[in-house]
């Protein structure tokens, strides 16, 4: 073998093995919401349309979170924080590391597969753990109010303890148009889309209260069964 054939395929090698680390980066990729760990220019931060600015979670050295809403705040319905990214697959997966807070009615969540104009949330599916339940909900905007409307599809009847970390798993099939979902090692609910279509983009939501959002991961394809087999 000549040196110049020894370092083509040297360098063959080593594209392939670049090609294969960047697959396996493609595979799975986790998201930090420490200080200073995650990049702010790859997030979009989103308001309700009846909102008069965006709202932004507050920078904690380990999470972004939410604090307290005043009882204005709630009268106005704006005791909602939103932030979105892209996923960069419509056949996908994520979970989100989150924190309760201690107030009644808190409930931290996410939502994916948004339609938004501006910096205005239009249509999407939104998921949220309160300490007594996750509940889905298909949102949508009127047309004419420009009010954000909650149509509720289904909830968990369970107790999720606020004072620990949870959490929250997401499978979304642009094919399928489904939704699986888990909280903890709750049972996986399944939701099926026949009009909301399912795209990439996925956010965290912060309703109501104090919250934690400590970590997302993001994958494509998805572990999250679609339908129950026998045991092994």
């Amino acid at each position: 073998m000549t040196k110049r054939t020894l370092l083509v395929l040297c360098v063959a090698l080593t594209g392939c093995l670049a090609a294969h680390l960047a697959l396996a980066d493609a595979e799975e990729r986790t998201v930090s919401f420490a200080q200073g760990a995650w990049d702010p220019a790859e997030w979009t931060p989103l308001r309700l349309p009846l909102h008069p600015e965006v709202q932004t979670f507050e920078q904690r050295p380990d999470s972004l979170g939410t604090n307290s809403f005043t009882a204005e705040q709630v009268k106005e319905h704006l005791d909602n924080v939103l932030l979105m990214t892209d996923s960069g697959t419509d056949e996908g997966e994520f979970e989100v590391a989150f924190r309760i807070g201690p107030e009644k009615g808190t409930a931290p969540g996410v939502f994916l597969s948004p339609t938004w104009s501006g910096d205005a949330l239009e249509t999407g599916i939104a998921v949220f753990v309160a300490d007594y339940t996750m509940a889905v909900w298909l949102v949508s905007t009127n047309p004419e109010t420009r009010a954000t409307e909650y149509e509720h599809l289904v909830r968990l009847a369970r107790w999720q303890d606020p004072s620990v970390e949870h959490v929250l798993r997401c499978r979304y099939s642009k094919a399928r148009r489904m939704v699986a979902l888990q909280v903890d090692d709750s049972d996986v609910v399944i939701l099926r889309f026949s009009e909301h279509e399912i795209n990439s983009r996925i956010g965290i939501w912060g309703c109501h209260g104090t919250c934690d959002f400590y970590r997302l991961t993001m994958r494509p394809g998805g572990t999250l069964p679609w339908s129950g087999a026998p045991p092994q």
